[in-house]
């Protein structure tokens, strides 16, 4: 019986490319995630989201001038022009990790309930997404984020002075330092 099995397990088949159970399933992830990216009934709702360009805001210049429609992130709340937000699942999935999880993620991506998605722009999606990924709250996402930032410029010690922090004897408490640094600032 465990023979017949394994033609319905691709990692277990003589011709996988995939070496594992969680190999496989993340490429399946990425295949239905590209559902989620095409799917009309997201283009559509996102369409009916955006309002045109008011004659105040062009004449002010708040928006690029090719900018025909805009939206609000709903995490930030400013307003960007229509192809600077995504759509985000406001209650993520549960994954993608077995074939229970795979049908439920396959819904969520194909037939999630609009109610379910916000607009987003790029930064505050990445950060919301990083937050759901660590099970951390947004806020603590923004600051771990800005303290990446801050690290991708390798002036991490100039930039803790600046503020007047000393430096921490090493990188992950000096990232303890950053972070604990933009949590400080994100409510003033």
């Amino acid at each position: 019986m465990q023979k017949d099995n394994k033609r319905f397990l691709p990692w277990l088949h003589e011709l996988s490319i995939w070496k594992t159970q969680s190999e496989y399933f993340i490429f399946l992830r990425g295949w239905l995630r590209r559902i989620w990216a095409d799917n009309p009934l997201r283009a559509e709702w996102k369409k009916k989201q955006l309002r045109p360009v008011t004659k105040k805001e062009r004449a002010d210049k708040v928006f690029h001038p090719s900018t025909k429609n805009v939206g609000q992130c709903y995490l930030c709340k400013n307003w960007f022009a229509g192809s600077k937000l995504e759509v985000d699942h406001i209650i993520e999935s549960d994954g993608c990790y077995d074939f229970e999880t795979a049908e439920k993620f396959l819904w969520h991506c194909a037939a999630n309930d609009p109610k379910n998605w916000a607009l987003a722009c790029v930064p505050c999606h990445k950060i919301k997404s990083y937050a759901d990924r660590e099970g951390i709250t947004f806020e603590q996402a923004k600051a771990v984020k800005q303290a990446i930032a801050v690290e991708k410029t390798k002036k991490v010690e100039q930039f803790l002075e600046s503020k007047n922090i000393i430096p921490a004897s090493n990188q992950k408490k000096r990232r303890e330092q950053l972070v604990e640094y933009f949590k400080s600032i994100q409510g003033e």
